[in-house]
C-alpha cells in the first residue's frame, strides 16, 4: 500500500483528495488544523505540523516516510491576500520550499504534487484565448504571485536536485464543504437562508457578465490521483473542464432550484472590477494521462446547495 502525506487535508479540497485516496487504496496521512474534520475522516491518519515550521516538518517526513506528497496547504483566497500579503508568502511561498528541503534532504524520490493555482496566468487570461501551460505567468494578486513564485521553487528543486516535482494548475471548482469566502457558496447560503425566512428573499451578488470554467471537486480529485500515478516530473499541467458559462446562469440556475422566489441585486462591494473578463483554459496534457471531466458543474453547485440547507 503506498503511502502518501496530504498537507492541508481539513480544507475543502484536501478532504475530498484524502477521502478519495484512502477509497482507492492509498494509506493516507494528512495535516490538519480544524479537529472537527478528522471525525469525519476515519481512514487517515491526522498529524498536526506547523508547516512554517522545518523541524517539524523534518519530524513528519520521517515519520510518514511517504511515497508521494499532496501540497494543498495555503492561504487560498486571493481578495484576502491583499490585506494578508506577506503571510500569504509566508505561507504558500516559504512553506513549499521548507517541504522540498525536507524531501530533498530525507526522502528525495518521494513524487512531490504541489497544488498551485491558474490564477498565475493574471493577465494572460486577457488575451482571450485557452491557457496552455506553456503560457506566461503573469500574476495580478498577491496570492497568484505567492504561488508562482513556489511554482519556480518547485521546478528549481527538479532541475538541481532531481525532485520528482509535478505541478498541478486547477481551475475554479466547487462541491459540498466549501467554504463561505468563495462566491458560490455564499450565494448557496443565502439561498438556503431565505428559504427557512432567516433573511430577505434576495440574492446579493456582484459581476455576473465575467465567464468561468468550474470544475466538481471530485473531477479534480480524480485529476490529482492521476498526475501522482501518471504526471512526468518537472511538468506543469492544467485542470479544468474547457468549457466556460458565464455566472449569470448559476445565479438562474440557484433561483430555479430555490423552494422560494428571488430578486437579484447587484452590490458595488461585491464587484471585482480588475479581474478578467474570461477564464479559459486547455487541459489536453491532461487528457494525454486518460482524465476526463466527469461530473457537472452545475450538480456540484446543487450539492453545495443542499449541504447549506442541512447547515441552516
Amino acid at each position: 500500500m503506498k503511502s502518501v502525506l496530504v498537507t492541508g487535508a481539513s480544507g475543502f479540497c484536501g478532504r475530498h483528495l484524502c477521502r478519495h485516496l484512502s477509497e482507492t487504496g492509498f494509506r493516507v496521512t494528512g495535516t490538519w488544523h480544524h479537529t472537527s474534520v478528522r471525525k469525519k475522516l476515519s481512514r487517515v491518519n491526522f498529524i498536526r505540523c506547523n508547516l512554517l515550521s522545518f523541524s517539524e516538518i523534518q519530524k513528519l517526513i520521517k515519520r510518514v516516510k511517504p511515497d508521494f506528497v499532496c501540497h494543498l496547504a495555503a492561504m487560498s483566497v486571493p481578495r484576502l491576500s491583499w490585506k494578508l500579503e506577506n503571510e500569504t508568502f509566508e505561507v504558500n511561498t516559504a512553506g513549499t520550499i521548507y517541504l522540498l528541503e525536507a524531501l530533498r534532504r530525507l526522502s528525495p524520490k518521494t513524487k512531490f504534487l504541489f497544488a498551485s493555482t491558474v490564477q498565475v496566468y493574471g493577465r494572460t487570461f486577457r488575451e482571450g484565448r485557452p491557457v496552455r501551460e506553456t503560457d506566461l505567468m503573469w500574476p495580478e494578486n498577491p496570492y497568484a504571485a505567492s504561488k508562482a513564485a513556489a511554482e519556480s521553487a518547485c521546478l528549481d528543486y527538479f532541475h538541481r536536485f532531481g525532485i520528482p516535482v509535478v505541478v498541478a494548475r486547477a481551475f475554479n471548482h466547487l462541491g459540498r464543504g466549501q467554504t463561505l469566502q468563495f462566491v458560490l457558496s455564499d450565494w448557496c447560503r443565502q439561498v438556503a437562508l431565505a428559504e427557512k425566512g432567516k433573511r430577505r428573499r434576495v440574492l446579493e451578488v456582484g459581476n455576473l457578465d465575467a465567464y468561468r470554467d468550474f470544475l466538481h471537486v471530485k473531477d479534480v480529485v480524480r485529476a490529482y490521483e492521476i498526475l501522482l500515478a501518471k504526471g512526468n516530473a518537472g511538468e506543469i499541467y492544467n485542470i479544468c473542464y474547457g468549457k466556460v458559462r458565464i455566472l449569470k446562469d448559476y445565479v438562474n440556475f440557484l433561483r430555479q432550484k430555490s423552494k422560494v422566489p428571488l430578486k437579484v441585486e447587484v452590490q458595488g462591494k461585491r464587484l471585482r472590477r480588475n479581474d478578467p473578463p474570461v477564464m479559459k483554459g486547455n487541459a489536453s496534457r491532461l487528457h494525454a494521462l486518460g482524465w476526463r471531466p466527469e461530473l457537472s458543474p452545475l450538480k456540484a453547485l446543487e450539492e453545495l446547495l443542499e449541504e447549506w440547507r442541512e447547515k441552516v
